[in-house]
């Protein structure tokens, strides 16, 4: 029962993602701990190595929809900003090498994509749904985090960038993030945790196929898309 209500709360915090999103800027605070990682080539890195520029730390999983889509936006601000000194780096906190090789064959990344199965960054970072965003500033600190997959959360993560890049404040909006994820109770980022089985890419594709459209439809909303209402509210 009580893996039951966890999973219960990750899900509609999920749920009601698009309603209250998905940014916050934090206090200035002192740079994060590093953290270390393998890029899927095995190479090993850190993300030290990339101050005195902008970073935009992405966790991500294989079996997460709204990680689809958002490998072609991410794409797209690493080539926008790249020349100006943006780092956009995606990483995985899977176990399943495998997994993670398949999603990338169906959803290539130009930006450096890495994994840390020790689910230590998770960790570090109080990671608590898929997908979450970090702005790192040039002196390795968070200056934003952004939770979810949504138009408007890309739309916020590009205005983020932009205004970092200038040298403009940025905008302090409300933050959701699991409390659950915060003490350490929750490793958000394991599939059994997350949200309900509708937000998977798992399974066959006519089963996949038709829990996405329930997902994104009306009768998701309304309530037949999971226990209180329709998909992860991230899609």
């Amino acid at each position: 029962m009580q893996i039951d209500a966890r999973r219960r709360r990750a899900f509609l915090l999920a749920l009601f993602l698009p309603f209250g999103v998905a940014a916050s800027t934090p206090p200035a605070t002192d740079p994060v701990p590093d953290v270390a990682f393998h890029d899927v080539r095995g190479a090993a890195h850190a993300l030290s190595e990339f101050r005195g520029g902008p970073v935009l730390l992405d966790f991500w999983a294989s079996w997460c929809a709204p990680c689809r889509k958002g490998f072609p936006f991410l794409n797209a601000l690493q080539a926008k900003h790249g020349a100006a000194g943006l780092k956009v780096v995606g990483l995985t906190l899977e176990e399943d090498g495998d997994a993670v090789q398949a999603f990338l064959a169906a959803v290539p990344a130009s930006f450096l994509v890495g994994r840390d199965p020790s689910g230590r960054a998770g960790e570090i970072f109080e990671v608590a749904v898929m997908p979450t965003s970090f702005l790192l500033d040039r002196d390795g600190r968070v200056v934003a985090r952004f939770e979810g997959g949504t138009e408007t959360v890309h739309h916020e993560i590009e205005a983020a960038v932009a205004a970092l890049l200038a040298g403009q404040p940025l905008e302090a909006t409300a933050a959701s993030k699991n409390p659950e994820a915060a003490k350490g109770s929750l490793r958000a980022w394991e599939r059994g945790y997350l949200a309900d089985p509708i937000m998977s890419l798992d399974g066959d594709v006519l089963g996949r196929v038709l829990k996405e459209h329930v997902h994104g439809s009306k009768e998701a909303a309304a309530g037949d898309g999971g226990v209180a209402g329709g998909g992860c509210g991230c899609n």
